[in-house]
C-alpha cells in the first residue's frame, strides 16, 4: 500500500520540480536538460533526482552546479506548492543512460557498417 503512494509522489515531486527548473536562472543557457526519473527513499526523506544534459561535458558540469545549488529552492517551492507535511531532501544526480545507449548505438553502425563492406568484398 506504501508503495503506491510513493509512486504517486515521486511522479508528482518530478513533475513539481520540472516546474520549477523553469524558473531558475541560467538553467536553460549551455545544453539541454532533461529530468530522466527520479527514486524516493522508502521512509521519504529523499528523493533522488536523475538528469542527462545534451551538451559538452562543460554544459554537463555546469548544470550539475546549478542544480546542487538551486535544491534547496526548490525543495522550499514543493513545499509551498503542495503543501505536505513532509518534502523529501532533493539530490540530483546524473543519468548516464542515454549517454551510455548512444555510445551502444555508435557501436553497432559501425558493427553494421563493417558487415556491409565483408558482404561487398567476400573474397576479403
Amino acid at each position: 500500500m506504501g508503495s503506491k503512494r510513493n509512486e504517486r509522489l515521486k511522479e508528482l515531486f518530478l513533475a513539481e520540480i520540472s516546474q520549477a527548473l523553469r524558473d531558475i536562472h541560467g538553467i536553460n543557457a549551455n545544453g539541454i536538460l532533461t529530468l530522466t526519473g527520479s527514486e524516493l527513499t522508502k521512509d521519504s526523506k529523499v528523493l533522488h533526482v536523475f538528469y542527462s544534459v545534451l551538451g559538452t561535458l562543460d554544459d554537463r558540469r555546469r548544470k550539475a552546479l546549478i542544480l546542487s545549488a538551486n535544491a534547496r529552492e526548490i525543495r522550499s517551492v514543493l513545499f509551498k506548492r503542495l503543501r505536505l507535511k513532509n518534502v523529501p531532501e532533493i539530490v540530483f544526480k546524473f543519468d548516464e543512460t542515454p549517454e551510455k545507449a548512444a555510445h551502444l548505438e555508435d557501436l553497432f553502425k559501425q558493427i553494421s557498417s563493417e558487415d556491409g563492406k565483408k558482404d561487398a568484398n567476400p573474397g576479403s
